[in-house]
């Protein structure tokens, strides 16, 4: 629909992606790169966005959500210049491409700085809250079609094409569609290593707006003391998923965690885990509560 519009634009016009990107830079980065290497927007210092919940973060740990929610200062995986220019080469993404499914004739609209608000009604706490987000943009085509972008490694493209997505962009979908009052979306992938480009088409599933639904409410609902479940436990050999360690909390919330090199990559890890708890210890402890006499 979208991908074979913007392939047949390209071929026709003898370019690729990557000459489209440079040509249009400026026009299409501008924004983006005054948000995330200048300041403009500073999400991570500003107050209204520390206590501000998104449809972004709907299928996100509600822990990690509730953290920043209240006000938590961040006690883990910070936001680097590396993560900087990540999140820049995605908005880059979603801006190429859909400016290049205009250019392709694709009726695409409500895109890049004219995004339209969305809002979620939750009722929790001391009311109802209206949680806000914005889609990449919609397509007309036999009616209307919410559209998203997501750029993604070779290995998450791979994924990708066999119908894989991450679970809390999954519930992003959902609840954009839930509160657009649409029932599809076609996602746009693109591969960053090598430029590849595909879609796929995700209907609105009503388990998991309610889940997510339930994951906003438990954030709302909770206090700095009295905060949701994690959506995450360490498995049998003590090692949790890449999730909480890039995550910006989680040594507030697993403590007795650690930072492990295994193989070529770090994990985190539950110290001392697996170790025999029963032993005694250098007072004669045995672990039973009784002591040596």
């Amino acid at each position: 629909m979208i991908t074979d519009r913007i392939t047949k634009y390209l071929e026709e016009n003898k370019t690729t992606v990557n000459d489209y990107l440079s040509k249009n830079v400026e026009k299409l980065a501008g924004h983006s790169f005054q948000r995330q290497f200048m300041g403009k927007e500073d999400k991570d210092n500003n107050d209204y966005y520390k206590h501000k919940l998104r449809l972004s973060s709907a299928g996100k740990c509600p822990r990690q959500v509730a953290y920043k929610y209240h006000g938590f200062d961040k006690a883990g995986k910070e936001i680097d210049g590396r993560a900087k220019i990540i999140f820049f080469q995605g908005d880059l993404a979603e801006l190429m491409l859909m400016n290049l499914a205009k250019l392709a004739g694709c009726p695409v609209m409500a895109t890049g700085l004219e995004q339209i608000s969305l809002f979620f009604p939750v009722e929790a706490g001391d009311g109802i809250h209206f949680i806000e987000g914005h889609p990449d943009g919609y397509i007309i085509d036999k009616g209307c079609l919410l559209v998203e972008c997501k750029s993604m490694s070779s290995f998450g493209y791979r994924k990708f094409e066999k119908g894989e997505i991450d679970d809390s962009y999954r519930a992003q979908i959902n609840v954009y569609l839930e509160a657009s009052g649409l029932d599809s979306c076609i996602l746009v992938a693109m591969n960053k290593d090598n430029g590849a480009i595909g879609e796929m088409r995700i209907e609105k599933d009503m388990q998991i707006v309610m889940q997510s639904h339930e994951n906003m409410v438990s954030v709302i609902s909770s206090g700095r003391t009295e905060l949701p479940e994690p959506m995450f436990e360490c498995n049998d050999k003590g090692m949790y998923p890449w999730n909480c360690l890039y995550c910006s909390y989680h040594e507030t919330c697993k403590p007795n965690a650690e930072k492990t090199l295994v193989g070529r990559s770090y994990k985190l890890k539950e110290k001392n885990y697996g170790k025999d708890n029963s032993e005694q210890d250098t007072n004669g402890d045995k672990g039973d509560g009784s002591k040596d006499v």
